[in-house]
């Protein structure tokens, strides 16, 4: 993960606004009550000094920095050094309050150069450059400055490790960073966001995977309601390999009621069939489906049809596939709408699918010779027994996919099935009606036997008989 440096510095410029550089109004007491000493202020420039801060304390900054500025005019060269430092000390501090951290910087550090300030001054003056290099993203300057603060200061603020860890940060030494972010997360008294938030970042960085993910387990602990925690959590355990353990994170969120992106709803239904429950993960891509979280679009459609043909729900499975089939550009699903067809016996059905199938097309070619083939099943599996048009409308089919080497083969045997069966169709049409003629000469013989039997006795003929002994004693003439 990378992050925008400026947002890190602007993130938390809040340091700077918010603190206070120095107590002017101690300044100033200290100031009155000390005359004759090396390092109090002059009456005279503590008199203007003290009508600035009243205008200060107002938050009248423009106007106190006016008076500050014409005291400078007035009083600068001929200022001692302590006047000279606590008057930029003090004009400094309204510069902040504007947010002119340049000239604010250069006030400050001339108060060090200086050096005429008392040493507790001077390591406050410190640690405020620093805060103001950061603000202005001078953070070599800012690093530099807060250094030369902790050498001597006796009781840092996690606060202030934190600003030369973000500082670090940006410059990219990441080591350094590391260990002044574990300094402040170290000294705070109870987590903090913004602490582990940096933290995280550095070792991303640092590609200390294995350590990031213990830092995400205590971050997803400390904060369970924060959702972008439980997603990288996830994929860091998923860049290890550790998929049961990715696939429960996910699981957790959002059974925890976390308003997880489809997305991640989308993997989470992938994870139940790659760990054998892909019921579960039907039931939930389904109920996000109906309540319009999860899109209904091609690639969904097909997830959810496939994890219902995983659970064995063919008959759940099938809808969902047609829908996507009719949604689709291509063939392919199509296709698979007629193998599922198919395979469930709805013949009639899979034709109608295999030949949109082939009719959209952008299918490879073992994928279109495949369609040929199951077509001819299709249309053969319509054919009842004597049905030789139907079997000649599969064998068509067979014949298309004969062009292909993959199921050449295939449809040969299936063609020549085909003519077999026709054949012996054919022979058996043939034998019988040979063994009908056969029957219908036998039982006209035996007829004509009784006929003339009944005619040598004298008996009364029928009309049957007669018109039997006629056709027989015209025969007889007529051979030759």
């Amino acid at each position: 993960m990378l992050v925008n440096r400026k947002s890190i510095t602007n993130r938390h410029a809040w340091v700077i606004r918010t603190g206070q550089f120095l107590s002017i109004l101690a300044l100033l007491l200290a100031s009155f009550s000390s005359f004759g000493q090396s390092n109090t202020l002059t009456p005279a420039v503590a008199s203007d000094l003290l009508e600035a801060y009243e205008d200060l304390e107002a938050e009248n900054y423009e106007l106190a920095l006016e008076k500050l500025n014409d005291l400078m005019a007035r009083r600068g060269d001929k200022m001692r050094d302590f006047d000279k430092a606590s008057v930029l000390q003090i004009r400094g501090s309204a510069l902040v309050s504007l947010e002119r951290y340049e000239a604010a910087i250069r006030d400050f550090s001339e108060v060090l150069r200086l050096n005429a300030l008392p040493e507790e001054q001077n390591t406050r003056m410190r640690f405020n450059m620093a805060q103001l290099y950061f603000v202005t993203e001078q953070f070599q300057a800012s690093v530099d400055f807060f250094e030369e603060w902790l050498a001597v200061e006796e009781n840092p603020s996690d606060s202030a490790f934190f600003m030369l860890s973000a500082a670090y940060y940006n410059l990219e030494e990441f080591q350094e960073s590391l260990r002044t972010i574990d300094r402040a997360i170290e000294l705070s008294e109870e987590p903090t966001k913004r602490y582990f938030d940096l933290k995280n970042i550095v070792l991303s960085e640092l590609k200390m995977t294995p350590e990031r993910t213990e830092h995400m387990k205590l971050m997803v602990e400390y904060w369970p309601e924060e959702l972008p925690y439980w997603r990288q959590l996830s994929a860091l355990y998923l860049d290890q390999d550790m998929q049961m353990e990715s696939f429960a994170v996910l699981e957790t969120a959002y059974l925890e009621g976390l308003e997880i992106k489809e997305s991640d709803k989308i993997i989470l239904a992938q994870f139940y069939s790659a760990f054998n429950n892909p019921h579960r993960g039907a039931e939930l891509l389904e109920r996000e489906m109906e309540a319009e979280a999860v899109e209904r679009d091609v690639e969904n459609l097909e997830l959810l049809s496939q994890l219902w043909s995983q659970a064995r729900e063919h008959k759940k499975a099938i809808p969902v596939l047609r829908e996507a089939a009719r949604l689709s550009d291509t063939g392919v699903l199509s296709f698979r709408l007629g193998q599922s067809l198919l395979a469930d016996e709805q013949s009639e059905a899979a034709e109608v699918a295999l030949t949109n199938a082939i009719d959209k097309g952008d299918m490879d070619e073992d994928m279109l010779a495949e369609a040929w083939i199951l077509l001819g099943n299709a249309r053969f599996n319509q054919a009842e027994p004597g049905d030789k048009e139907q079997r000649e409308i599969a064998a068509e089919a067979f014949a298309r996919a004969e062009r292909y080497e993959n199921t050449r083969e295939q449809a040969q045997s299936w063609r020549q099935y085909i003519q077999a069966i026709n054949q012996t169709e054919a022979r058996q049409i043939a034998l019988e009606r040979e063994q009908a003629e056969r029957l219908e000469e036998a039982a006209q013989e035996r007829l004509l036997t009784a006929c003339r039997a009944r005619q040598l006795s004298g008996a009364q003929l029928s009309a049957e008989c007669q018109q039997v002994l006629a056709e027989a004693e015209a025969q007889r003439e007529n051979q030759p």
